[in-house]
């Protein structure tokens, strides 16, 4: 009997030794899987060491071109800074120059005579002369002629 109960213990124990066994294997073939995962991620991070580098090249080639761009558009905000503050003085200057070109046309215009009669009427008149000249002319053509 005592051999029998032996047995029995003795297939217990090896009963619970295999589901332990089962157990640490189902355990080391999780560990196996996420290392093979964790693997497979270092592999895709190493492999974007590139791509990475080619972002940084590219996002400092717009970094620099930002900076042109922005160093124009101070120079623009300064430029029109500038006109602004100098908008009363140039204002002053053509005022006056306004105020001087006044005078000398009112300047002059006090000194024009009076002409008498019109225009019309001393064209007429040079018109008149012309054709007495013209007829002068014929007529002393025609004599010499």
């Amino acid at each position: 009997m005592e051999s029998m109960q032996t047995s029995v213990f003795r297939a217990l124990r090896h009963m619970a030794d295999r589901a332990k066994l089962a157990k640490a294997r189902e355990e080391e073939n999780s560990y196996k899987h996420r290392a093979q995962e964790v693997h497979q991620r270092i592999n895709f991070l190493e492999n974007s060491r590139p791509d990475i580098v080619s972002a940084i090249d590219r996002l400092k080639q717009r970094r620099a071109e930002l900076a042109k761009e922005m160093e124009l558009v101070t120079k623009a905000i300064a430029a029109e800074e500038k006109r602004l503050q100098d908008l009363p003085s140039v204002i002053a200057e053509l005022k006056q120059e306004r105020h001087n070109l006044a005078r000398e046309a009112i300047k002059i215009h006090r000194h024009m005579p009076e002409v008498p009669g019109s225009a019309d009427d001393d064209q007429r008149i040079v018109d008149s002369a012309d054709q007495i000249r013209q007829r002068a002319l014929a007529a002393i053509d025609a004599l010499l002629g």
